[in-house]
């Protein structure tokens, strides 16, 4: 199945939606690995949505660049986590800004992020290719 652009831009604020929601509900699951999904998963989604964000708002960037910038920006935020900084322990109070900021520094966290944007890589790639295949299709040769 080929997709336009306009399409490609449809189907990643749709895949967004899904993944936001995802990620929300890994911090509120309770059963089976439990710990793991609470603490850990979260964070690829975390990283695919920036990734589908940025590829939003960086239109002309290559996906590798996305997912790397969205890699980059989840990092710093659990460095900064290392540091509990009065500010954002205080924000974090908040249901919104825990999920969003977390708490706490965990180093295997940063495996869980690289997961995440080599999904979102593959994700836009995929998006990509297909939307360059309707432009390839549709090109009139003479």
């Amino acid at each position: 199945m080929l997709i336009s652009r306009n399409q490609g831009r449809i189907l990643k604020i749709f895949l967004m939606t899904l993944v936001f929601i995802t990620a929300l509900y890994t911090k509120e699951y309770r059963g089976t690995y439990q710990n793991l999904i609470n603490s850990h998963a979260g964070g690829i989604f975390y990283v695919l949505f920036g990734t589908l964000l940025f590829s939003l708002i960086f239109r002309r960037m290559r996906p590798w660049h996305n997912a790397l910038l969205a890699l980059v920006c989840t990092s710093v935020l659990e460095f900064i986590q290392y540091f509990r900084f009065p500010v954002l322990l205080e924000l974090t109070r908040s249901k919104v800004f825990l999920y969003l900021l977390g708490n706490s520094y965990n180093p295997v966290d940063f495996l869980y992020y690289v997961v995440g944007a080599v999904i979102g890589c593959a994700v836009l790639l995929l998006i990509r290719n297909t939307a360059a295949g309707v432009t390839d299709d549709l090109r009139i040769t003479r």
